[in-house]
């Protein structure tokens, strides 16, 4: 018995001693959970025969961790199979030269799993060589790279180390001095989401900077940059796939040129232009390129450039609005009345913490209401709606009966506007109880307004053009159209006097005779005589 005993406590020493350091390759160690295998310089005792990892001994983890090697070659991940339905990591930190077919098809990975590889680390700058095809015939979930000084010692990343074959999900750059792409060779890999995130190197954008496979690419996003000009003709839309376009948060981009889309993009279902520091915009700005748009962003933009160009006029097929953070300049009262049209396909529109005023606020949810057959979620963070208005109001939710979902602060106060929109009981069925609403709303002693009481008190003449009219004002207006009136009547009368008396003197004139003996004397004859006797 105790012999069986030693046996398996060997035996187990043996089994734990195999998982945990890699015979073959004593650089590469499994941690203690079995969950990640960490490869790295320091474990050697520089007597390895190898200086590359050699993982193959190992079973399958969901991290791989390799780091401060010269290079990764085709043998490191060489007949590796991944497990069915799992999602896995490789962190490659300090590593200076990716062999060809470094990650290729010897890579097993199942179709139900995702395999995604971070490149660089945000404690260190590094420069890395990719040769050619070193992803070659492989799909890749996310392909991350970080703080990377230069890609083969350029600033400009060669798409050659993508093969025609390799298949990319997401290929994101975030803190790369990166500048641009060139394809020497002409490998055109599937890039379906490209990212460049915080990249202080990216000064300019034209077609030429831009990488081949952008042609299959779904999204592009350039975001945080140093990016100041975009040159005309940038993007050839009839071949492009594009349905997310992001130029966002590049503090530098003043001027927003015109023509820099060639064409039509056909599937852009976004549009997100917030957070850039734009102030010169062509009034005539051509929006037909984007005209397929459904989800507008303009976050945190001086509203009145981008409206006055119609731009809402030109996507007509616009669903989502985000306004928020945006602001209207001076002396522009009327630039929700004169240039938001009435879009028939809008679900919801943001203009939280806007510097919309009251009016402005009246004038879009008028809008809105004139046409919506449809729920229409309006966020108004920021924004306080009140009863001095509430005639308005009323008639906006008459025009859209329980169709128009306003969103304010929890700590909006409960008036007769709140109670309209809100307390309806078929507008409580439907709002989503993870929605921000006012607290006021859950106080169950709180007493509602009584709608028909304040229709009352606002005095709503609600066929009347001015439906806001208080009592008072309506007294003023009436004596003013008597005055009117009056000041018509007397004015009338002196014509008519006026009428008469001219009369009286032409018929004065025709009884008069006139002696032809004594003409008229021309007032200026004594003028000119004088001056003809001075000379």
């Amino acid at each position: 018995m105790l012999f069986l005993f030693l046996f398996v406590f060997v035996l187990f020493l043996q089994t734990n001693t195999i998982l945990t350091h890699c015979p073959t390759n004593p650089l590469c160690r499994l941690s203690n959970d079995s969950m990640t295998i960490i490869c790295d310089t320091i474990y050697g005792s520089g007597n390895e025969s190898s200086q590359y990892p050699i993982i193959s001994c190992f079973p399958p983890v969901k991290t791989y961790l390799i780091r401060n090697f010269e290079r990764i070659s085709l043998y490191t991940f060489q007949n590796i199979t991944f497990s069915e339905n799992q999602t896995f990591l490789i962190k490659l930190i300090n590593i200076s030269i990716i062999d060809s077919d470094a990650f290729s098809n010897s890579i097993i990975i199942p179709h139900n799993s995702k395999l995604s590889i971070e490149i660089g680390d945000f404690n260190s700058s590094t420069s890395i060589t990719l040769k050619t095809n070193a992803f070659n015939y492989i799909k890749i979930d996310h392909l991350h790279f970080n703080y990377i000084n230069n890609f083969n010692g350029y600033s400009i990343f060669d798409t050659d180390c993508f093969s025609n074959n390799s298949i990319i999900n997401v290929l994101t750059f975030e803190y790369c001095n990166i500048t641009g792409f060139s394809n020497i060779i002409g490998n055109i890999a599937q890039v379906y989401h490209l990212f460049i995130r915080h990249s202080s190197s990216l000064i300019q954008l034209t077609d030429k900077s831009l990488p081949l496979f952008l042609t299959k690419s779904k999204a592009f996003e350039i975001s945080n940059t140093s990016l100041s000009i975009i040159n005309s003709h940038t993007f050839q839309a009839w071949s492009l796939i594009l349905e997310e376009l992001i130029i966002s948060n590049n503090s530098n981009l003043e001027i927003f040129p015109t023509i820099i889309t060639d064409g039509v993009l056909m599937k852009l279902n976004k549009l997100d232009l917030s957070y850039n520091s734009i102030k010169i915009l062509d009034i005539n700005y051509n929006w037909f390129a984007y005209s397929y748009t459904k989800y507008l962003l303009l976050r945190k933009q001086q509203l009145d450039l981008f409206l006055k160009t119609n731009i809402l006029k030109t996507l007509p097929l616009i669903e989502k609005i985000d306004f928020s953070e945006g602001f209207i300049s001076n002396n522009n009262d009327n630039i929700i009345k004169n240039y938001f049209p009435n879009i028939s396909n809008l679900n919801s529109i943001d203009i939280s913490y806007t510097n919309f005023s009251e009016n402005m606020i009246i004038d879009l949810l008028t809008s809105i209401s004139q046409i919506a057959n449809h729920f229409v979620t309006i966020r108004l963070y920021g924004h306080t709606l009140s009863d001095k208005n509430f005639c308005s109001y009323y008639k906006i939710f008459k025009n859209a009966p329980n169709l128009l979902h306003l969103e304010l602060d929890k700590s909006h106060v409960c008036n007769c506007v709140i109670d309209l929109f809100y307390m309806n009981q078929f507008r409580q069925d439907i709002t989503n109880a993870s929605v921000l609403q006012p607290t006021c709303l859950f106080n169950s002693t709180r007493t509602p307004c009584n709608i028909d009481t304040q229709l009352s008190l606002s005095n709503c003449n609600l066929g009347g053009q001015n439906p806001d009219e208080s009592s008072t004002d309506s007294k003023v207006g009436n004596y003013a159209f008597g005055a009117v009136v009056g000041g018509l009547t007397v004015a009338v009368l002196v014509l008519i006097l006026l009428g008469f008396s001219v009369v009286y003197q032409i018929r004065s004139r025709r009884n008069t005779d006139l002696d032809m003996e004594q003409p008229v004397e021309n007032p200026l004859a004594a003028i000119i005589e004088e001056r003809l006797q001075n000379t």
